[in-house]
């Protein structure tokens, strides 16, 4: 009785640390921490459909091959329960190792995985992923062991959906729903955080004004539907013409925007016109054709211009960005002071 009762605090105590957790690698930290209290085991798997993610917990003695055939195995049980089929090569694994077991029961390195007990994960319906424990002695689960197990993936499984709840919350309130740039709130709140650093720091910050065209053009000629897919793809050719660090924008309707943080003007500029002639020479499908479209751009950068706030920064660019309109377009601009 007494193993019982400890035995249902150890559960207990699993059950609060997952429901605290606030990540998926959390959630196997906290509950791998206590697991080996309540099982014998080797490796101890999470996997989450978001991303294929596949994190593990194993002993420290546990050879390579262990995760391998553990990723395996889970990625045939979630083929089975899931929506589509997945191959271990797919997942994306996060291998932590930990030294819970007695020296005496260190794993051969010659050792194969001899038991799984792997459980679904299911939330309101849908099978979210899978959990899995593994050891190297045959027949190292029973039907207690079973019975605690699919307690604690009840949790994660609860878990992992307000995870999947809060990621999908979180892009609608970062990221423009057209294009999947960061939306005009979330740029706010990025150049704030780089006009900061750069203010204090005297490191340069370039801002980067876009305007596509005559696009009111193409949403008349071809309607607002083909005039949404035509920015879709420009917001394609922005994020692969510019560097992991900087951000990409939609400011609104037809206007992007850049943040190039430790850009001076000469590399902002060439930046500005590898994108001008790239959308210039890159075909756009639209209807039953193909169009090339232009875009203007405007640069205003930080210490060269003297801005003084993150807001008159993008004046600058705002104001360079028209005088490239009015000079007659498909051409980038630098502020100038003495023209804003």
């Amino acid at each position: 009785m007494r193993l019982i009762f400890k035995n249902l605090n150890i559960l207990r105590s699993i059950i609060n640390a997952i429901s605290k957790s606030s990540e998926i690698k959390e959630i196997v930290e906290s509950a791998g921490a206590h697991l080996p209290n309540l099982f014998d085991f080797s490796s101890f798997g999470v996997l989450w459909k978001e991303g294929l993610l596949l994190y593990i917990y194993q002993d420290e003695s546990c050879p390579p091959s262990f995760s391998q055939d553990m990723a395996k195995n889970m990625a045939r049980v979630f083929s089975v329960l899931g929506e589509e089929p997945v191959e271990a090569d797919q997942l994306t694994l996060e291998v932590g190792k930990r030294n819970f077991r007695p020296k005496q029961m260190v794993i051969d390195p010659n050792a194969t995985l001899k038991s799984h007990l792997t459980l679904p994960l299911a939330a309101e319906g849908e099978v979210i992923g899978c959990t899995s424990l593994t050891s190297d002695q045959p027949n190292a689960f029973d039907a207690q062991d079973l019975q605690f197990f699919s307690v604690i993936g009840y949790q994660m499984a609860t878990t992992l959906k307000q995870f999947e709840r809060f990621s999908s919350i979180k892009t609608m309130a970062i990221y423009d729903t057209l294009t999947s740039l960061h939306n005009r709130g979330s740029f706010e709140e990025r150049l704030g955080i780089e006009a900061q650093k750069s203010f204090y720091g005297g490191t340069p910050l370039s801002l980067v004004m876009i305007d596509v065209d005559h696009f009111k053009n193409i949403n008349d000629t071809f309607g607002h539907l083909e005039g949404d897919r035509v920015l879709c793809e420009i917001a394609s050719l922005l994020k692969g013409s510019v560097r992991k660090k900087d951000t990409v924008a939609r400011y609104g309707g037809e206007e992007f925007v850049l943040i190039l943080p430790g850009a001076g003007l000469g590399e902002s500029a060439m930046i500005a016109e590898r994108i001008r002639h790239l959308i210039e020479s890159t075909p756009i499908r639209i209807g039953q054709g193909e169009i090339n479209l232009t875009v203007s751009l405007g640069i205003s950068n930080f210490p060269i211009h003297r801005p003084n706030s993150k807001e008159e920064l993008v004046k600058m660019a705002d104001q360079a960005l028209y005088e490239a309109k009015e000079g007659g377009r498909n051409r980038v601009f630098i502020f100038r002071p003495g023209h804003a």
